[in-house]
């Protein structure tokens, strides 16, 4: 039985981690700021954001 809960406890800590990661990307996101992975540096862009950048780069 004790397998049980800690598998169940490990579940629920992985959640819990992707969940918390999950929040980290959309507010950089939203306040516009990089993510820092591996040294490199990333920004999310929406589908909406980058639709709009690639029509203004053909309409240049």
């Amino acid at each position: 039985m004790d397998g049980i809960f800690e598998s169940q406890a490990f579940c629920n800590g992985v959640a819990v981690g992707i969940n918390i990661y999950q929040q980290k990307v959309i507010m950089a996101h939203e306040n516009n700021e990089a993510i820092k992975i591996n040294g490199e540096l990333y920004y999310i862009q929406s589908g909406k954001e980058r639709l709009q950048e690639m029509i203004d780069k053909m309409c240049k």
